[in-house]
């Protein structure tokens, strides 16, 4: 499991088929750059899995999310929320 603070280091360790699922902070960055990088890996690698971090009170989804939360959970919450859904996958 790899993580990446920052988009431009995400798209940095991407690559096709090494990955099975990439998970995604969408309210950490705007709309557009979020959706970017979602359609960059999607149009390189159509079957990666993706997971969504929402905020409440739908925390994850495995979807493109049609509204971003605004609320922010602590770091070491969402360190947390990844691997208990890690585990329960």
């Amino acid at each position: 499991m790899y993580e990446a603070g920052e988009i431009s280091s995400a798209r940095f360790l991407w690559q096709p088929n090494v990955y099975d699922l990439v998970m995604l902070d969408v309210r950490r960055y705007s709309s557009e750059e979020t959706r970017e990088f979602y359609e960059q890996i999607k149009s390189a690698s159509p079957r990666q899995q993706f997971a969504f971090l929402m905020g409440s009170p739908r925390y994850l989804s495995r979807t493109w999310p049609s509204e971003v939360a605004s609320d922010h959970p602590p770091r070491q919450q969402w360190g947390e929320t990844v691997k208990r859904f890690l585990a329960a996958a």
